[in-house]
C-alpha cells in the first residue's frame, strides 16, 4: 500500500525515470544492432561458403544458431528471434551486393580450382619424388 501511495505522490519522477530507462534500452539496442550487423555479415558469408547456393532455410537456421551462441544473454533479452531473422535478411541483401562487387569476397565464397599443367616428364618426376604409383598423377597433353 505504501508503494502505491509513493508512486501516486511521485508519479512525475517515476515517469521521468521510466522514460530514461526506455531511452537507454533504445540506444543500447541501436548501438548493438550495428555490431550485430557486422557479425551477421561475417556469419552469412561463412554460411554461403559452407552450404552453397539453394540452401536458404538451412543457412538461415545455421546463422540464427551461430548468432545465438555468440551474443550475450542481455542481448537475447533485447532482440527476439524475429528481430534476429529480420536482421539476417537485411544483412543478406547487403552481403549479396558486396559479393557481386567485391572479387575477393566472391573468391572466398567460391574459390576457383587450382589447375597446374605439367608435361608427362614433369608428372613422372613428381610421382617419383612422392613415391606415387603410376597413373596417380595424370598429365594432360
Amino acid at each position: 500500500m505504501n508503494i502505491i501511495q509513493f508512486l501516486f505522490a511521485n508519479w512525475d519522477s517515476v515517469l521521468v525515470i521510466l522514460a530514461f530507462l526506455a531511452l537507454i534500452v533504445v540506444l543500447v539496442k541501436r548501438g548493438e544492432t550495428k555490431v550485430l550487423n557486422k557479425v551477421l555479415f561475417s556469419l552469412v558469408t561463412q554460411a554461403e561458403k559452407q552450404f552453397g547456393g539453394g540452401t536458404g532455410k538451412l543457412k538461415l537456421a545455421a546463422v540464427s544458431d551461430w548468432i545465438y551462441q555468440r551474443i550475450p544473454a542481455v542481448l537475447k533479452l533485447l532482440f527476439s528471434e524475429k528481430d534476429i531473422e529480420k536482421m539476417i535478411e537485411s544483412v543478406l541483401e547487403e552481403a549479396k551486393k558486396a559479393w557481386g562487387t567485391n572479387g575477393n569476397i566472391a573468391a572466398y565464397i567460391e574459390p576457383e580450382p587450382l589447375v597446374i599443367s605439367l608435361t608427362p616428364e614433369e608428372a613422372d618426376e613428381i610421382a617419383a619424388k612422392l613415391n606415387a604409383e603410376p597413373g596417380i598423377i595424370v598429365s594432360e597433353p
